[in-house]
């Protein structure tokens, strides 16, 4: 708007960093922000990252259901054992395995499991269970506490603490012949809306038996439960579990490397990187009756789990991309975040930075324009802001807020146009006469001649 005063450019100025200031507050505190944090998904749906080359998807789907039955024990074992022939780096069995199916058939599963070395398992939280654990889940959670992580961790006011005897590892036998086992990545993690945004990276308990069952080592030990991901990525890297360091309320890390954001729930965002379907995957009953590549899986970090859509046992859950995941690759998902090192950083991380500089810059350069061009400079800051927030998302992972800046935006536009029609009446023009006599004028002294515009303000009507 130009020509206007000065008093113009600073009084927008100050009305457009005044609107930034609470929303920038507001942009700092996005998980309390329901909207803010459905907006955010949007940052996932206008990017694609390519899979590891060294993860890879075995999937117990329909096609292994109708050329193969549905697979048992003996089956899981006999993949494992195809899996290690082929150089797996790392299997993680990511299913249920909370069953008996017969001597012969567990016994073919958890010899497979021991024999490997490099096999990891499923643990459950059963919240709703109730009464004392049998025998043979005492004997599972014995064997899980040589996964639980007693050292080096800081719980935080707002930490929950879980029932010990509430973990519902897998049969006994598979357990203690792993390698290790973490809860599923899916328990106790959605958010409000049912979208699963996060993961539980770890679950404070104190380890309590009763008092006439046999007891373990870490019994009356405080001690955090690892998820799947964690464990997967913590033996991916070559430690184990006392290379984990939780601090929670801050960061979890992986022997001083690979920090992760932590909160005080224990929660760490899933930096997915595509909508279901974004990892390679290999029928398992293509791996039953080899029919693979032989080097396929050499070298990778190979997940078995359930694909079919319906079927429990997949667990398919809504992220992000609004449509539903099955639980292996939402585990594939946070596994690849934890072992490239790369944290998701959501939009309260940069949010009050980020919305006060587009204020500074709306202030700026909204009130130095006309109407119309006035509004195209601000849809261009808006657009520069959500282009810049596409590339740090792309390259760095982190989000910038999206439903502060819209407002803000709209709100700067709105302050300088009606700004504007105010100021309007005070702006009166003053004709004055100018002549040039090539005399000095006395101080004050205004002479006849070539009319020239000049602008004052007083108030109408005085």
């Amino acid at each position: 708007m130009a020509g206007r005063p000065g008093i113009y450019r600073a009084l927008t100025f100050l009305l457009v960093l005044l609107a930034a200031a609470p929303l920038a507050l507001l942009a700092s505190r996005t998980p309390a922000w329901s909207a803010e944090t459905r907006a955010s998904d949007l940052w996932f749906r206008s990017r694609r990252l390519a899979p590891r080359a060294d993860m890879l998807i075995v999937a117990r789907d329909e096609k292994t259901l109708k050329e193969w039955g549905k697979p048992t024990h003996a089956d899981y074992g006999a993949v494992v054992r195809k899996l290690k022939a082929a150089g797996a780096a790392w299997v993680v069995l990511d299913l249920d395995l909370d069953d008996r199916q017969g001597k012969a058939a567990d016994r073919a599963l958890w010899t497979a499991i021991a024999d490997s070395h490099r096999t990891l398992v499923l643990v459950r939280y059963a919240a709703r269970q109730v009464g004392e654990p049998d025998d043979d889940v005492k004997r599972g959670l014995r064997a899980l506490e040589k996964s639980a992580h007693w050292q080096e961790f800081e719980i935080n006011r707002g930490t929950p603490q879980w029932d010990w005897l509430r973990f519902a590892p897998a049969t006994s036998d598979f357990i203690v012949s792993a390698h290790g086992a973490g809860v599923a990545v899916t328990e106790q993690a959605a958010d409000p809306d049912g979208i699963l945004r996060r993961s539980r990276a770890g679950w404070v308990s104190k380890v309590l038996y009763p008092a006439d069952a046999k007891q373990g080592k870490l019994t009356n030990y405080i001690a955090v439960v690892p998820n799947l991901a964690v464990m997967t990525a913590v033996s991916a890297m070559g430690g184990d579990k006392y290379a984990l360091r939780y601090e929670f309320g801050s960061r979890l890390s992986f022997g001083g490397a690979a920090p992760q954001p932590l909160d005080a729930r224990g929660l760490v965002p899933v930096d997915y990187i595509g909508p279901a379907g974004s990892y390679p995957r290999v029928s398992m009953v293509d791996v039953l009756k080899e029919k693979q590549r032989p080097d396929l899986f050499r070298n990778r970090i190979v997940f078995v789990g359930s694909t079919v859509a319906g079927e429990d046992l997949a667990e398919y859950r809504p992220t992000p991309f609004r449509s539903a995941m099955p639980r292996v690759e939402i585990t594939a998902n946070m596994i690849q975040s934890l072992l490239n090192g790369r944290p998701l950083a959501e939009p309260q991380v940069a949010g009050a930075w980020a919305v006060l500089l587009l204020g500074l810059a709306l202030g700026l350069l909204v009130p130095l324009f006309r109407l119309l061009p006035c509004l195209a400079v601000g849809l261009l800051a808006l657009a520069l802001y959500l282009l810049t927030g596409w590339i740090l998302f792309t390259t760095r992972s982190a989000m910038l807020p999206l439903l502060p800046a819209l407002i803000l935006t709209v709100v700067s536009l709105l302050e300088a146009v009606l700004l504007a029609a105010w100021l309007k009446p005070y702006a009166v023009p003053v004709e004055v006469q100018v002549r040039d006599t090539g005399m000095a004028l006395s101080p004050g002294e205004e002479l006849p001649g070539t009319r020239s515009p000049r602008w004052i303000f007083r108030r109408r009507g005085l």
